[in-house]
């Protein structure tokens, strides 16, 4: 009985994927054709790289509500740059990652010096940022991007979508800096217990600001992936991002307390979602149905996480 749970435990989310990829494959049967199932990558492919980052500051015990207007601002400072300065497209591109990086440390500074929970510190800053991104393009989309930018997110190498290998280096980057590297040991360490942490000579303040450094640099990756697949730029271009990147860390096994959860599970959580809105699309249910489904999935999720939390207590 013990086995069979710890084998549920470490593969449940394999076994959700394969569970919506079988009912949609014979709900919908154009659903699970090489054709579609690669549409799903390339459309997730700027949540996947978004929700790597997103992660880092769940399992170090912080959250970040800001994302949607953090993917919207740096989306209204490309579309100005390559549109209005005429910027090479390499320049735009590094002054997008550079936006997103201060992004992040706005996020990381207020947490820390505010002495707030990140949530709380996220919701002023994804107000603001949705303010400024909104009141400097007056509301505007940008359009006529140079093909070298929109071959980001359209082009191909072979029959491999770039906007899918750059989510495949951007996951590869994810895995290794949690698993391989110091930063992301004391991650994990301040997500475990901070004052333990903090004890054990980790300088807590200077890692969780770092986090939200590094996850502000994934969402501006995601930013300009998206900005290219899209070939438009707006300060609205990824308004429900936030719930699913959200949703897939949760859905990924990564604790509200932080302290867990790995990379490749998150990102097996952005494709189930994924999946669920691209399937439903195809059975001709509405957006409605879809934000029902999702929402039911998330609190599935939080609930099969304070059943293992229950589960550990009475084996502790």
């Amino acid at each position: 009985m013990k086995s069979a749970r710890r084998i549920l435990e470490k593969y449940y989310i394999l076994i959700v994927l394969l569970m919506v990829l079988v009912f949609f494959s014979i709900a919908a049967p154009r659903f699970f054709t090489l054709l579609n199932l690669t549409n799903i990558l390339v459309q997730n492919s700027y949540l996947i790289i978004a929700t790597i980052g997103i992660a880092m500051i769940m399992i170090s015990s912080g959250a970040d509500l800001s994302v949607s207007y953090q993917i919207g601002l740096v989306s209204v400072i490309l579309g100005k740059l390559l549109t209005q300065l005429n910027a090479p497209v390499f320049i735009a591109v590094i002054v997008a990652l550079i936006a997103g990086g201060l992004l992040g440390s706005v996020n990381g500074l207020f947490a820390v010096k505010l002495k707030v929970h990140p949530m709380v510190a996220t919701m002023a800053t994804m107000t603001i940022y949705q303010g400024i991104a909104y009141v400097s393009s007056n509301s505007e989309t940008y359009f006529n991007f140079p093909t070298q930018f929109k071959l980001i997110g359209q082009g191909y190498i072979g029959i491999v979508p770039i906007c899918v290998i750059l989510m495949i280096i951007s996951v590869g980057i994810g895995y290794l800096m949690l698993n391989k590297t110091y930063f992301g040991r004391y991650i994990y360490a301040l997500g475990g217990n901070e004052e333990a942490a903090r004890l054990g000579g980790i300088n807590t303040s200077a890692v969780r600001i770092i986090a939200f450094i590094v996850a502000g640099i994934f969402v501006a990756i995601a930013s300009v992936v998206l900005t290219a697949r899209t070939g438009s730029a707006s300060a609205g271009i990824a308004v429900d991002a936030m719930f699913t990147c959200f949703t897939a860390c949760i859905l990924g096994g990564i604790s509200f307390s932080g302290g867990g959860g790995n990379v490749l599970n998150v990102v097996l959580g952005v494709l189930i979602l994924g999946m669920l809105a691209n399937g439903m699309q195809m059975m001709g249910l509405s957006i409605y149905s879809q934000y029902i489904a999702k929402g039911v999935l998330l609190v599935a999720a939080i609930a099969y996480d304070n059943y293992q939390k229950a589960q550990k207590l009475k084996e502790a």
